[in-house]
């Protein structure tokens, strides 16, 4: 049975001739389950002007006389052809953050919803309105920066990080699906995006309700990183409307955080825990997956895990199973 999952990769292979298409579709892979591989121009284009105006995170290998970053060759290679390029295009970019800031990944979901390369139309979704006009930003980058001659510079590398994933993500996808209960056609797209940190993944929703998941460079396929970041798409509203009823979340959390969690809000720590559980389960870990997590911090997680089995909505349970969380803490000697 062909999936109606549409795994989307941002391949960056399309020629400069269709560089103004939907898209790199003479390239397209499918794995066995019939999902698509493919590329996503919009991803490159924010993440070359984030790079040109200032994000530079990533693994410091280095921290004195001056801290060294390291970046992928890819993206190296990329921040230097746009921080050497057109000063316009920064100026315009720096300009509009200026002026509109709000949280990357806000910017991400405006970028998934914004037509294809020349950037003729911004997304129409009400809750992006505020980000009106950046699709001007994109354009401008795109053609000052000749960005579609770039991409065809990086074919290798962005191929073989697409034929990475083709065997590696259809049964663990299709088992988060089953555990979360996502309608099969609930599209999920997963784009794999070389300007981005080491092992980054950021989830946001597109404007037809499917999933984007883009996935930073990593040493090999981030599986456990796109289960994780599918499933807070789909339980953040609930565990949002409900985690301020948690009494005893901050105290929580501060243990927590000793034992090794590095969430900052028990927010944060509650979906953090939630997915990772989600993800165990799709990638049937062993007891030995959930012991090494509740000693990091992630208290009860293997009984949490086991609440996913009744299929109710998670704010009918994340109470509950935060207080699961609480009563699994380690004893203060």
């Amino acid at each position: 049975m062909v999936s109606r999952v549409s795994v989307v990769l941002v391949s960056l292979l399309a020629a400069p001739a269709f560089a103004s298409s939907q898209g790199d579709w003479f390239a397209s892979l499918y794995t066995g389950d019939g999902v698509e591989l493919r590329n996503d121009e919009r991803v490159f284009t924010l993440f070359a002007v984030l790079n040109a105006v200032g994000f530079d995170q990533g693994p410091v290998t280095r921290k004195e006389p001056v801290p060294k970053v390291n970046y992928h060759p890819v993206r190296q290679q990329v921040r230097s052809h746009v921080i050497g390029g057109d000063p316009e295009v920064r100026k315009v970019a720096d300009a509009f953050f200026d002026s509109h800031p709000q949280a990357l990944r806000k910017y991400l979901s405006y970028v998934v919803g914004t037509s294809q390369p020349p950037f003729a139309a911004g997304a129409k979704a009400k809750d992006l309105a505020d980000l009106k006009g950046f699709e001007a930003v994109l354009s401008k980058a795109w053609t000052g920066w000749k960005l579609d001659e770039l991409e065809s510079t990086v074919l290798a590398e962005y191929r073989k990080a697409l034929k990475a994933y083709l065997t590696v993500i259809d049964a663990p996808l299709a088992k988060a699906r089953g555990v979360l209960k996502v309608p099969e056609n609930q599209e999920a797209l997963v784009v794999v995006n070389l300007l981005d940190m080491q092992d980054q993944v950021r989830a946001v929703q597109g404007e037809a309700g499917e999933a984007y998941l883009v996935v930073g460079p990593s040493d090999k396929p981030n599986v456990e990183g796109v289960l994780k970041e599918f499933a807070r798409l789909q339980l953040e509203p609930g565990v949002l409307k409900k985690i301020n009823g948690w009494a005893g979340g901050a105290q929580v959390l501060r243990e927590a955080q000793l034992a090794g969690a590095t969430e900052t809000t028990v927010a944060d720590y509650a979906l953090g825990l939630l997915t990772t559980c989600v993800a165990l389960r799709a990638l049937d870990a062993g007891d030995a997956a959930y012991d090494a997590l509740a000693a990091k911090g992630y208290f009860g997680i293997k009984d949490v895990a086991k609440m996913f089995d009744d299929g109710k909505p998670v704010d009918t349970w994340v109470l509950d199973a935060m207080q699961k969380v609480e009563t699994r803490r380690p004893a203060k000697k």
